[in-house]
């Protein structure tokens, strides 16, 4: 599944790549590893992400042409 969120750096469209665990003394924490369109890629806890959160890509919509006279 595509899931978009904002680029943490300059936020453009970030795809969310992989998602794993990384053990702590807590516990295990999510993780994410992220992508966006300017060529950034981070690794980040998921308590880390900011913005919102997108299931899939929206479709492009259109302005409705000016009527002609």
């Amino acid at each position: 599944m595509l899931t978009v969120i904002s680029c943490p750096e300059c936020g453009a469209p970030a795809e969310i790549t992989d998602r794993f665990s990384l053990p702590s003394t807590d516990g295990p924490v999510a993780h994410v590893a992220t992508s966006c369109a300017a060529g950034h890629h981070f690794r980040m806890p998921t308590d880390r992400l900011t913005g919102r959160t997108r299931a899939s890509v929206p479709a492009v919509t259109r302005a409705p042409s000016p009527a002609r006279a």
